[in-house]
């Protein structure tokens, strides 16, 4: 503990400054002896960042959900068409064309459910850069391992009766006409699925082998389609906002409700320090010390209960598999993250304009104020 003492007029005033350690041990000692109504303070930051949380929280899982089922969708509409082609795995070669390893998800769940399928080694991968389709680097992808896939040497072998061929990449170096026509001959079924839409036409191909069936893996989406997702995405996007500024509303409200309450129910206490010689300086330092540790732990609970209730409520409605392989946690992380740092900081600037009114009141006002 230090005195300040200011000369004026004769006179020593003495008023007392007392380092931060210090201050944190009396707030903390003022919290303990309050603990009922420190508590009732803290609810109110608890539910406001709840509530901001479970927003939040069932915003990204019903995102995800929606996203999972889509690509459950799709994968589901790719195995078919290949299926469609060639019928059941089983005695069945196919040639994958990629240039690295698969990075789009629809691919790597295609890739997934037909491994569990297929023959050992009858999932051929032709591993060629994307400047030179001779260049073959025979070497394991990632995430294309396992007894189902095999890497041939040379595009001739990987090719020799195979049923099918899948074009997995965009960059997929063009295949020259004569090579091109010696490969779909030495298939057994000249059949090509691309993921590119319009890299060959049926027409040409066939020129080359009468044989050779042609077809898009990629769904080709109408405009009319295309101008419902554009008004659905701006329409959720509108909503998304809607429900966040509502929410940061209701946080800001309860936070700062919580916090002028817990502000000007100690006048009397204010009045009572200022009277001892407690400068103004150090009465708002206390407050803004106790609203910091209300807003913290607070917001902490609050961002937990914001998570768990939400994410029960998805589990209960949408099963455990689903909705672990759709929660995006990385973003909830964030989400959470940022909640305990909007409830610390709301709670201190909730704080701030009570504690400094208080702080500046005449001590003899203070004591008498009753509330």
């Amino acid at each position: 503990m230090s005195d300040s003492r200011d000369k004026r007029k004769g006179g020593i005033q003495e008023q007392v400054i007392l380092p931060w350690p210090v201050a944190i041990r009396i707030t903390l000692r003022g919290l303990k002896i309050r603990l009922g109504r420190s508590l009732i303070t803290m609810s109110g930051v608890v539910l406001g960042i709840a509530f901001l949380m479970s927003v939040l929280t069932g915003e990204e899982l019903r995102r995800g959900l929606a996203v999972e089922r889509r690509t459950k969708t799709e994968v589901t509409r790719l195995l078919k068409l290949v299926e469609d082609e060639i019928g059941v795995f089983a005695n069945r070669k196919l040639v994958l064309l990629v240039t690295g390893p698969i990075t789009d998800d629809h691919q790597r769940r295609l890739l997934e459910r037909m491994a569990a399928s297929a023959d050992q080694g009858s999932l051929r991968v032709l591993h060629c850069q994307p400047d030179s389709f001779t260049t073959i680097d025979p070497t394991p992808l990632p995430g294309m391992t396992g007894p189902a896939y095999s890497y041939p040497a040379t595009p001739a072998e990987a090719f020799a009766d195979a049923h099918l061929a899948i074009y997995l990449q965009a960059d997929l170096p063009e295949i020259p006409e004569p090579a091109l026509k010696a490969l779909l001959d030495s298939m057994s079924q000249p059949v090509l699925l691309d993921y590119q839409y319009g890299r060959y036409t049926q027409d040409g191909l066939r020129t080359l082998n009468p044989k050779t069936l042609y077809s898009s893996l990629s769904y080709q989406k109408t405009e009319e389609e295309i101008e419902k997702e554009a008004k659905r995405a701006l329409q959720a996007r509108a909503r998304q906002i809607w429900i966040t500024v509502v929410s940061m509303l209701v946080t800001v409200i309860g936070i700062a409700n919580a916090m002028l309450m817990s502000v000007t129910e100690r006048f009397r206490e204010i009045g009572t320090m200022k009277c001892l010689g407690a400068l103004s300086g150090f009465v708002v330092k206390l407050f803004l010390i106790e609203s910091f540790i209300i807003g913290v732990l607070g917001a902490m609970l609050g961002t937990l209960i914001g998570f768990v209730v939400p994410f029960i409520a998805y589990l209960l409605s949408s099963g455990i598999a689903l909705l672990f392989a759709s929660t995006p946690f990385l973003s909830l992380l964030v989400s959470g993250m940022e909640s305990v740092f909007a409830g610390t900081v709301l709670s201190i600037v909730a704080a701030i304009y009570p504690a400094r009114v208080a702080a500046k009141m005449v001590p003899a006002d203070a004591l008498r104020t009753n509330v």
